[in-house]
């Protein structure tokens, strides 16, 4: 077992989101992602089920096409193969885990 402490792995790109595998063990991967105000990740689907955890800023999680305006200690959970995306209105940091 190791210990991660996010606040050391957090990171920003003014060019694009910054993304970091935490962990990816047999049936999760955690994901940090940073994002810019203003940035997105982009439109995607995953056959996983995907739990998003907003840890520092404001922005939205777009599920399926609804948005969800989400802020520090917020989570949103995505069944698969569902689109999602996210969107930073302010600096965001998110932990992402998805199921394998």
């Amino acid at each position: 077992m190791d210990i991660t402490v996010i606040k050391d792995k957090i990171a920003f790109s003014k060019d694009r989101p910054h993304k970091e595998v935490i962990s990816d063990i047999e049936k999760a991967k955690t994901v940090l992602i940073c994002l810019e105000a203003g940035q997105s990740v982009g439109r995607h689907i995953s056959k996983s089920e995907i739990a998003l955890f907003a840890l520092e800023g404001k922005g939205s999680f777009i599920i399926d096409g609804k948005e969800n305006n989400v802020e520090k200690g917020s989570i949103v959970v995505c069944e698969g193969n569902k689109s999602h995306d996210m969107k930073a209105e302010s600096r965001m940091v998110v932990l992402q885990v998805i199921a394998k």
